[in-house]
């Protein structure tokens, strides 16, 4: 059998039941959570026929029109489909990575969760400082969601996709002054990036304040 075949095959058997979707045609299948997704992505190889296991956290917080691996781990080694024990490989790795989709959807299972994590992070990229300032909005700690939206606004940034970011971030910053419209903003997010990765609209309660 083809190896792509084999691994959508062994992919649908294990992961279906557990309520993840193919994402079209490609190697990408993905369990639904609204406002974020969980995803396990069978990677080819530039050199050889085979395939690379990632599962990653997707937030549709910010606008995008495809898969992104926010939070992210690879499995290893490279599943080579060029050896004899490929297949007995592949099912390994796919009931692996089942596993560890499961750990991080139960890990991620609130904002605050979230806000946690984005709160450890040493090193503050970009998108660290963006998604901390978002769960901490979320949790209603305005003081940090400004100080993460802060170093945003006062980087200087040469990249396209970086000065886009920054704006967001400004935005984000000027709406927190409005509880009501930081979260409108976000539903419109994340119901835009939905609409261009052409997956169904999910309800309108997406993201919500704790009570």
């Amino acid at each position: 059998m083809d190896h792509n075949k084999l691994i959508a095959k062994n992919a649908k058997e294990t992961l279906k039941p557990l309520g993840f979707v193919r994402s079209g045609k490609s190697r990408i299948w993905f369990k639904d959570n609204g406002w974020w997704a969980v995803i396990i992505e069978f990677q080819p190889s530039s050199f050889s026929k085979g395939t690379y296991v990632n599962i990653a956290v997707n937030h549709f917080l910010y606008e995008s029109s495809g898969w992104t691996f926010h939070i992210s781990k690879r499995l290893s080694p490279f599943a080579d489909a060029q050896t004899d024990d490929f297949e007995s490989t592949l099912e390994s790795m796919v009931s692996q990575a089942a596993a560890v989709a499961q750990e991080l959807q139960n890990k991620f299972s609130s904002v605050k969760a979230f806000f946690d994590y984005y709160q450890s992070m040493e090193q503050r990229t970009i998108w660290n400082s963006l998604y901390a300032g978002i769960f901490s909005a979320l949790l209603g700690n305005t003081k940090k969601a400004k100080e993460s939206f802060q170093i945003i606004c006062d980087d200087v940034y040469s990249m396209g996709w970086e000065l886009a970011i920054q704006s967001r971030a400004k935005d984000l910053m000027f709406l927190l002054q409005d509880e009501k419209a930081f979260i409108n903003s976000l539903h419109g997010t994340i119901l835009r990036s939905r609409s261009m990765m052409g997956l169904e609209t999910a309800n309108g309660n997406l993201v919500k304040l704790p009570e």
